[in-house]
């Protein structure tokens, strides 16, 4: 295939992960391509020429948009004018659908492809834009298996190609080895807390999580825990494994993640990763109280962890803002690490859930699509 410049843009962390899996595919299939957009140092490093940063793009909840505004149109304007400058053979698009949903209009006016990779889950919001993916979007790739059936059923041509994290999430040791590299004792249970990647969700989940494990420590003996963060949140560390327990906070997630008896992780990718790691969790959600008012009239869906999404039943135990306190974390927790039974039965599930997200090999399939995509007609439907 001839060389071809295509722009990407991601505009969140994990974004910026799945961007970087699928240029680094690219790149050895077709090193003479010209990858450019919008994303942050995992796609820089990937091959990607970053025409921004998008470090401090991601914003969270209904009032905090209001407040970015200015800035969203300006780099929506700039965006636009430097794709409309450059005239790639394509753009993709990768989840952030507060911007690319906005994007992907002004693209296609310019007679640009588009294809969107990692489809943004409105099928559990704002369902009805998914006319903005009918009209617009030449092609869509999911990762969940329920997600073709209901684009699909809207007319979108779409192809699920598997999750890419299940060749990704993977620790560097055993999980015994992991263990005595943090110092856990054998008759220790190390629990995991996951506050998210995002600043407002770190603020919103941090005290609460850290207030669940100091009461879960306080009824039973030997609770450790350890804080897995983000490295985009580095400086929010300092000071934070002093209590309830010695252990550092660490950037190695997933090797944390193995380790643990128990994570307390707030929703989204997190609890997949936790899935194909196998480890047992309870998750919860909290917001500012006007964004869960306005969210609240717009989800859909009867659950906020995605393994629960994903299997259509209650595998993770999960509380959503008020419900998600200290003490009913605590108690959830406590249920799992004393009941073996329950333990066990999360375990089962979780590995369920994990044979629903596909075979490895998601991010090769993903560039057949691609290279399919490019290949095809890319005048505007």
């Amino acid at each position: 295939m001839a060389a071809r410049s295509i722009c990407l843009v991601a505009g969140e962390p994990s974004g910026d992960l799945q961007g970087s899996l699928l240029i680094s595919a690219m790149k050895r299939r077709h090193p003479d391509w010209q990858l450019w957009g919008v994303g942050s140092e995992r796609m820089a490093k990937a091959g990607c020429e970053l025409w921004q940063d998008a470090r401090g793009w991601s914003v969270m909840g209904f009032a905090e948009v209001l407040k970015s505004l200015p800035r969203f149109h300006r780099r929506l304007t700039d965006l636009t004018a430097e794709i409309r400058r450059r005239k790639p053979d394509g753009v993709i698009l990768i989840d952030f659908p507060g911007f690319n949903l906005k994007l992907v209009r002004r693209v296609r006016e310019s007679g640009i492809s588009v294809l969107y990779y990692i489809a943004p889950q409105i099928w559990a919001w704002g369902q009805k834009r998914v006319e903005i993916f009918r009209r617009y979007v030449d092609r869509t790739v999911v990762v969940f298996p329920f997600e073709k059936k209901f684009f699909a059923d809207h007319g979108v041509t779409v192809d699920w190609v598997g999750h890419p994290l299940v060749d990704w999430v993977k620790p560097t040791a055993g999980r015994e080895e992991l263990r005595a590299h943090l110092g856990v004792g054998e008759g220790d249970k190390l629990v995991a807390i996951l506050p998210g990647a995002r600043v407002q969700d770190f603020e919103s989940h941090l005290t609460v999580f850290r207030d669940a494990v100091a009461r879960l420590g306080a009824s039973m003996p030997g609770i450790r825990w350890a804080l897995g963060l983000a490295p985009s949140l580095a400086q929010q560390a300092a000071g934070l494994s002093e209590r309830p327990g010695p252990l550092p906070v660490t950037t190695a997630v997933y090797d944390l993640v193995a380790a643990a008896d128990l994570v307390l992780t707030k929703s989204g990718t997190a609890t997949v990763e936790c899935a194909l790691l196998g480890t047992p969790m309870v998750c919860a959600y909290r917001t500012g109280g006007l964004n869960f008012a306005i969210a609240r009239r717009l989800v859909k869906v009867p659950y906020i962890a995605m393994p629960n999404l994903i299997a259509g039943q209650p595998i993770v135990p999960e509380f959503i803002q008020n419900a998600a306190t200290p003490e009913a974390l605590a108690q959830a927790a406590r249920q799992l690490l004393t009941d073996p039974a329950r333990y066990q039965r999360q375990q089962e599930g979780l590995a369920d859930v994990c044979r629903l997200l596909g075979l490895p090999g998601a991010v090769e399939r993903a560039v057949d699509v691609v290279e399919q995509w490019l290949q095809k007609d890319a005048s505007p439907t």
